[in-house]
């Protein structure tokens, strides 16, 4: 009896001690014949057994990125066939066992967003983020509650998402967006702050060139430094309004509001033929300050050159320099 209890804790006591990557390779062996069965599998409908039953077999695997791809493949047949919500319930399915699989949430969004049912994703995100937090589950509340227009709602679920992933560029942005749309230009440049530290950390989807990518920054970078330049100029602080229009512009030329108040900017320093092609940049780029940027770009011009007979001319030669 002594000598069954001394093997029993001996053995007890090899299985504690026994190498963690010993276990974790038998778990991977099951692991990578259950993925190869599905991979090999033709039937559609098996295959997606298969891989439901690898997501609910093992919580966490090595694989996950291969089977969330041949998951995913369920999803486009569906999308161009607009049989949305038979792809919203597969995405749900998936999601219950791998709440951040980026494709799973992807197709729920659109799927919803194509039912128009917001409040089924407010739902759904809420429960698996009570189930699982984290940011994806987050995330993709914030943005159903920002489709429904409650921005009490998004902005909670928005700020959620960045305790989960402080360097979430989209959640910084919409966040700065937000703010700025009710005036609350301190928190809308807080966020542009910390959306310009954490650009240094943003990293390319597969999805995405190298070159979309860079523009993407681009584009992200401009909209912070206009924020930034939006409450400088609002705070009468003109010369830091006008450092961060301009690096607004560095980043993305394209930007008419960042032109149009750097127009005011130069032309209240006396700089009347910069805050002219300003203005006349803001106009070229037709965006959402147009109409206010024609009138004082009109004003200016009649002011400086008591007519305004050569402005045709120059708004050609400025949207053709900016390859408009």
């Amino acid at each position: 009896m002594r000598d069954t209890a001394a093997k029993i804790l001996m053995l007890i006591v090899s299985l504690f001690f026994l190498p963690a990557e010993v276990i974790c390779q038998d778990t991977y062996n099951q692991e990578y014949d259950h993925y190869m069965k599905a991979e090999a599998e033709t039937n559609r409908a098996k295959r997606e057994a298969l891989l439901m039953e690898f997501v609910q077999t093992y919580p966490e695997s090595e694989l996950d990125p291969n089977v969330s791809y041949l998951y995913a493949q369920f999803y486009q047949p569906l999308q161009q066939a607009g049989r949305w919500q038979q792809m919203a319930t597969k995405a749900e399915q998936f999601l219950r066992h791998r709440p951040n699989d980026a494709s799973s949430i992807q197709a729920a969004t659109e799927a919803y967003q194509q039912l128009g049912n917001e409040q089924k994703l407010v739902d759904f995100g809420s429960k698996l983020y009570t189930e699982q937090p984290g940011a994806s589950a987050a995330y993709l509340v914030a943005k159903a509650y920002q489709s429904l227009g409650d921005e009490a709602r998004f902005r909670t679920w928005a700020e959620r998402t960045l305790r989960h992933d402080p360097n979430n560029l989209d959640m910084l942005v919409e966040l700065a967006t937000s703010y700025w749309g009710t005036g609350e230009l301190t928190k809308a440049a807080g966020y542009a702050n910390k959306g310009l530290g954490s650009v240094a950390n943003a990293t390319k989807s597969d999805n995405q060139s190298a070159e979309q990518f860079e523009t993407r920054l681009n584009q992200v970078r401009g909209f912070f430094y206009r924020t930034r330049g939006e409450k400088a100029y609002q705070d009468n602080d003109m010369n830091s309004a006008r450092k961060n229009f301009e690096s607004s512009i560095e980043y993305n030329p394209n930007n008419d509001f960042a032109h149009y108040r750097l127009g005011f900017i130069y032309w209240g320093a006396g700089k009347s033929d910069q805050a002219i092609l300003s203005f006349a940049k803001a106009v070229v780029l037709k965006g959402s300050s147009l109409k206010d940027a024609r009138d004082q770009l009109n004003q200016l011009y009649r002011s400086v050159h008591s007519n305004t007979s050569g402005l045709s001319t120059l708004l050609r030669n400025v949207r053709k320099d900016m390859g408009l």
